[in-house]
């Protein structure tokens, strides 16, 4: 799986963005997908990067995304069993076993698909070798 610190969410933007380099405003990202389109992000958007990310348990540390991805990985490889599309029920069980202390009260279904839609995204487009590292590209950009 890739390294989770080079990802990003942008609150009201679909899909997974990796950091290509920064600007005096903000960043410029590319999208995690197959068409990989970069654009620039500024400073009043709300993002999130993926290895900060974790969820309510019913102990004392919450759970931290990667290690769901890890769970996932663990069960059922690069093709989760479940997927976002799945309904609640089915979700709700699979989650059960992947994040076994997760907290049912304040970990919704749509928190559940969205996990899975990551998960998805990232085994499938983030190879080591398709997204660029942060400091490949912004080596290559500051020698242009």
């Amino acid at each position: 799986m890739l390294n989770l610190k080079d990802i990003l969410t942008i609150t009201g933007k679909p899909g997974l963005y990796c950091i290509v380099t920064q600007t005096a405003k903000g960043v410029i990202v590319e999208t995690v997908d197959e068409k990989r389109t970069k654009m620039p992000v500024q400073n009043n958007y709300q993002v999130a990067m993926l290895d900060e990310i974790t969820i309510f348990t019913n102990e004392e540390e919450d759970l931290a995304l990667r290690q769901i991805f890890e769970n996932i990985e663990k069960r059922d490889g690069l093709a989760p069993s479940v997927d976002a599309k799945s309904d609640a029920v089915a979700i709700k069980s699979y989650f059960k076993e992947v994040a076994p202390s997760h907290d049912v009260e304040r970990v919704y279904v749509s928190d559940m698909k969205k996990i899975l839609k990551w998960y998805e995204i990232l085994s499938k487009f983030s190879r080591a070798d398709e997204v660029p590292a942060v400091e490949e590209s912004v080596k290559e950009n500051n020698e242009a």
